[in-house]
């Protein structure tokens, strides 16, 4: 058996570098590749894990080099104003405020650059960490640290966003409240487009850890990519009021604005992201978009996730309005394939390809909570006293998977 002469952790056999201290074996010890100074340095990182440096010393002893500048995590609220705003509005477009090399979108390599493939060796250790874990289904620890890895590979591979998902759903069902856990699910969803689940996952981390700004701006850029820059902005006043000199939330607090047709306020914000802009670069795109939003009279609303429809507005009947409930939900809405009314307070709400069992317990409380108040408010709208019951029901097997009285 061979150990690190950094750390004395014991190491696999042929091992190039150790996954606890990410020493080079026979080398020195780790050096981090370097990022192109930029606004991608302020922005939101993934914290980076031993494993992780191992994995991406795998990568530099291979020659990728040009695979460094995924180190750092994607642009944030830079990155969510590129994403957030179309072409014209408010926001620059993608390439102007990402801090993303050349004309690349966030998350992209520039036009013309080779694919970068995730190097074999780098795979094996994923599948070493995997294996590991599955043999060791009650160690929180390892599956944290799995979730970590393939949610840096899936920047290379986007297959290793569901394993990274399915880690971190393994933690909460074993801890429901587990912090780590709960934000690395959230940053998963957030990077794989699922704003929605994102929304739930950061939701239930801040009730649990309420005076993380990181997160709650992370919170506000998803709502802002779901079209709800009012909920958006109280969470970039309540990061700004635990941190205030956080540049990103000032950047994004500046679009929320602009969406809210307040240019005065969207300036202000704006112009105090560029007191607080971590170079030039960053400072003169920030006055570029301090100009387009001077140009306009409106800001257009966001195009990044769907908005759901709104369940508050009022169908002409109870059934009308419950229906109207179950459709909007976040997360669920868009999978309701029927709603059948078999009495006039019984309904069966089909579901395609929604397995409830496999809801994180958040997601799932989340759900469970938002249909009640839903159904709560239809009752009082139209007077109606009697209970009422509501299956959720898979379209496939007709199975019942939940029911829900109120």
């Amino acid at each position: 058996m061979k150990f690190c002469p950094q750390c004395g952790t014991a190491l696999m056999a042929g091992a190039k570098f150790c996954v606890e201290c990410g020493a080079a074996l026979g080398g020195p010890g780790p050096a981090m590749p370097s990022a192109e100074p930029g606004i991608n340095q302020t922005l939101r990182n993934l914290p980076l894990t031993t494993a992780f440096v191992g994995v991406f010393l795998a990568i530099m002893i291979l020659g990728l080099l040009a695979a460094g500048w995924v180190m750092l995590r994607k642009p944030e609220t830079v990155e969510t104003a590129a994403r957030s705003a179309p072409e014209g509005a408010a926001a620059p477009a993608a390439n102007s405020m990402s801090g993303t090399v050349g004309n690349a979108a966030p998350g992209q390599l520039p036009p013309g650059h080779p694919k970068i493939q995730l190097p074999e060796e780098a795979r094996s250790f994923i599948d070493k960490l995997q294996s590991d874990a599955a043999a060791h289904p009650g160690d929180i620890a390892k599956w944290n640290r799995l979730g970590q890895v393939t949610t840096r590979a899936a920047m290379f591979d986007e297959s290793y966003f569901a394993k990274a998902s399915e880690a971190y759903g393994h933690v909460l069902k074993i801890e429901p409240d587990n912090l780590e856990a709960l934000r690395g699910i959230g940053d998963v969803d957030y990077d794989a487009g699922k704003y929605d689940q994102a929304i739930a996952a950061y939701e239930h981390y801040l009730k649990k850890r309420p005076d993380d700004p990181e997160v709650m701006t992370d919170l506000g850029t998803m709502y802002l990519y779901t079209g709800n820059p009012d909920q958006a902005v109280t969470q970039y006043h309540k990061a700004l009021g635990l941190k205030p000199d956080m540049f990103q939330a000032y950047f994004n607090l500046g679009v929320a604005y602009a969406q809210q047709d307040k240019p005065a306020d969207a300036q202000a914000a704006l112009k105090k992201a560029n007191e607080l802009a971590p170079d030039e670069n960053a400072r003169n795109q920030i006055k570029e978009v301090i100009a387009k939003i001077s140009g306009r009279a409106t800001a257009p609303s966001a195009s990044g996730g769907e908005k759901a429809p709104s369940s508050t507005a009022h169908a002409s009947s109870f059934q009308g309005e419950v229906e109207q409930v179950v459709r909007g939900l976040p997360i669920a809405g868009t999978k309701v394939s029927a709603v059948q009314w078999p009495d006039k307070t019984v309904a069966k709400v089909m579901m395609n390809n929604f397995p409830m069992d496999q809801m994180p317990p958040f997601a799932k409380e989340k759900f469970m909570t938002d249909l009640k108040s839903g159904i709560d408010s239809a009752k009082k709208d139209y007077q109606v006293t009697d209970k009422v019951r509501v299956d959720l029901v898979d379209a496939a097997s007709g199975r019942v998977m939940e029911t829900v009285s109120e």
